[in-house]
């Protein structure tokens, strides 16, 4: 129950604390999967890994259809995934699998968006963060981070909840990305 009024609490705060995406052009910089963990599924961490970095690429080589900026309503400047994909490169492939079902904290996401190497020293950075990939609902959550560059203060996280669709690993959770980011407008 405590958990439950805990994730209840965060989702509050996520929405609470940041209703609306700063206005200006964005420096889109890749889906970090870096602590993303997976729940009731039967893929190995292993696995896992590879699809973040595939799903990561997609939002580029499909940019038509995973461009965030069409769904926050900001155009796009820069588009550059290094940052998350080293990141993603990193990941522990044992920690990727969850026992238990749980969303990060706003303290968690600042934390995440303190720890990318950018190549800009100004500006908005914007990264989506995937948080939870649940097989036994067939969703996944992620949050939508905006950040002043400059300082890494987060000004806007939105967290969003997409239904899981394709065939194969990567096209499922990749479905999973898209339903979330339309599920901003």
């Amino acid at each position: 129950m405590k958990k439950l009024l805990f994730s209840l609490a965060s989702a509050c705060l996520f929405t609470a604390a940041s209703a609306q995406v700063p206005q200006g052009t964005v420096n889109y910089y890749g889906v970090d999967f870096s602590k993303t963990k997976a729940f009731g599924a039967y893929d190995t961490g292993a696995e896992f890994k590879a699809v973040f970095g595939r799903i990561n690429t997609l939002t580029i080589n499909e940019w038509d259809k995973y461009n965030p900026g069409q769904f926050i309503d900001r155009p796009i400047a820069v588009k550059d995934i290094t940052a998350t994909a080293l990141l993603n490169n990193q990941i522990d492939t044992m920690a990727v699998i969850a026992y238990s079902e749980s969303t990060f904290t706003t303290e968690e996401i600042a934390d995440m968006v303190r720890r990318y190497e950018l190549k800009e020293t100004t500006g908005m950075g914007l990264v989506i963060i995937g948080d939870l990939l649940n097989k036994s609902t067939g969703r996944g959550t992620f949050v939508v981070v905006c950040f002043d560059i400059a300082t890494r203060k987060v000004l806007y996280s939105q967290s969003a909840v997409g239904k899981a669709k394709g065939f194969g690993l990567r096209n499922y959770w990749a479905g999973a990305l898209h339903s979330a980011l339309k599920s901003l407008k």
